[in-house]
């Protein structure tokens, strides 16, 4: 029994020893901690000017573009627009000289394709009812998409009844018709048609929208917050909100092209950028910024990115000024997330790396969302870490210092059973024995002597010995 002590000590001490290697987690050599994979899609940057509208189906530049040197116009006033035909260009260095007692002969000039005359009409519908104020024009831009540029600008009135009409159009298979309508500070654009030869004529409606300053109209649907650690030192937080207008009027929003009033930054944050979002609804261009137009078809991603200082732990606040229906914090896996106002919400793959997902609802206007963030991409002490060999092994070791200690234990406690059924075997061998003594005086005589000798040796504890002599003591006075 000692000996099988002597053993569950030893394996108990070397289990110990096993496992506090633990305490000591380092990476294997030539680790690489995995980097995050932006899943916001990168798009036209806005830097020093006002956030542009976003291409339709075919980019067109809004501005007026002068042709061969002329510009073309529209008179104002209902007809026929008449067109100023540009000179045409001489060749460098040649010139025509007068007939003087010689005949020159004309060189023969090769017909040119004459292009197709297009009809390009519409009418502008104001949904409030309004009537639009005298003198609104409508510029018809036609852009080449072989050379991809505006070739040509016309304008002219639109009527009190909202229609206008551009006539005698030149127009070939390369040719986009656009039209635009300057209304209330917002320029409007129509949707963009090709000309493929086989109409002549072209309805560009367009609806325009009373206009509003107040930002408190819109409503952030969505807002993507995800963490970059790919630089040591520095988090990237790049912020994708979906915004909508569920109102009646377009709201206006001043801008520099360098800030988004209804976005605000964390203090401290650097290198703060906006983009639009590829798959965002177009920007109105308006006086001094862009305008969101009304309706629950459309949805604008504004992409806000910035750096904040990161050493292994980063207490986050990101402020709100608009209601915020969810948010979602995507964070690689092995970065923690804690707040009291997100839930797990798993973890999700993409592009071959796997991210952590917290999500949150109802955040209030004017609230502010605080979270802690923990760990780096990979790191062990954190949730969701990937296990590689070293970590395997330091398992592996654990494991068998808890089976060494579970079996020691297992050992210590079958040593006490089998003890106690060892002294209970012995009080029947006593009893038997004290039966087989009977009344033999010498006998019990030898049997105190021996109890005796057991009690000196410590082979029986004080009160079994104490127990016992009397029993035989009495039993020998009875015989006396």
């Amino acid at each position: 029994m000692k000996f099988r002590l002597y053993i569950f000590i030893i394996l108990l001490s070397f289990s110990l020893a096993a496992c506090s290697l633990a305490e000591d987690i380092t990476p294997p050599p030539n680790y690489v901690a995995p980097t995050a994979q932006p899943t916001v899609i990168p798009t036209l940057q806005v830097t020093q000017t006002p956030i542009p509208p976003a291409a339709t189906e075919t980019p067109v530049p809004t501005s007026t573009v002068v042709t061969n040197s002329s510009t073309v116009s529209v008179p104002n006033g209902p007809g026929t627009p008449s067109v100023e035909a540009s000179p045409t260009a001489q060749s460098s260095g040649a010139s025509t000289p007068a007939a003087t007692g010689a005949t020159t002969p004309l060189a023969e000039v090769s017909p040119t394709a004459q292009a197709s005359q297009a009809t390009v009409s519409g009418t502008v519908t104001v949904p409030s009812g309004a009537t639009l104020p005298s003198g609104t024009i409508a510029t018809l831009l036609v852009y080449d998409s072989s050379v991809g540029n505006v070739t040509l600008t016309l304008t002219t009135p639109i009527q009190p009844d909202g229609k206008y009409e551009f006539t005698n159009v030149p127009a070939d298979k390369n040719t986009v018709f656009l039209v635009t309508v300057d209304y209330s500070g917002v320029v409007y654009d129509s949707t963009p048609l090709n000309f493929d030869g086989t109409s002549l004529q072209f309805n560009l409606p367009l609806t325009v929208f009373e206009t509003t300053t107040d930002l408190n109209v819109l409503t952030i649907t969505q807002a993507h917050l995800q963490f970059d650690f790919s630089t040591a030192g520095t988090v990237q937080v790049m912020v994708l909100y979906v915004i909508s207008n569920p109102g009646t009027t377009a709201v206006t929003v001043a801008s520099d092209g360098t800030n988004v009033p209804f976005i605000q930054i964390p203090t401290g944050a650097q290198s703060v950028n906006f983009q639009l979002a590829q798959s965002s609804s177009p920007l109105m261009s308006a006086t001094n910024g862009f305008a969101l137009l009304p309706g629950a078809n459309l949805q604008y991603g504004i992409i806000a990115t910035y750096n904040l200082p990161y050493a292994n732990k980063l207490d986050f606040s990101q402020p709100f000024s608009l209601p915020v229906s969810s948010a979602t914090i995507i964070v690689p896996e092995g970065v923690k997330v804690t707040s009291d106002q997100l839930t797990d919400a798993g973890t999700q793959g993409s592009t071959g790396t796997t991210y952590h997902l917290y999500s949150g609802s109802s955040l209030a206007s004017g609230s502010t969302l605080n979270l802690t963030v923990s760990g780096m991409p990979g790191d062990k002490t954190s949730s969701g870490f990937v296990l590689d060999q070293h970590t395997w092994l330091l398992i592996g070791v654990g494991a068998l210092g808890v089976v060494l200690i579970g079996l020691g234990i297992f050992l210590f406690l079958r040593d006490r059973r089998l003890k106690k059924l060892e002294d209970e075997l012995g009080d029947e061998d006593e009893e038997d024995k004290e039966d087989s003594l009977g009344e033999d005086r010498e006998g019990i005589m030898d049997a105190i002597i021996t109890l005796d000798d057991q009690f000196k040796a410590g082979d029986i504890s004080q009160e079994a010995y104490e127990k016992r002599r009397n029993e035989l003591k009495a039993r020998l006075k009875n015989l006396i």
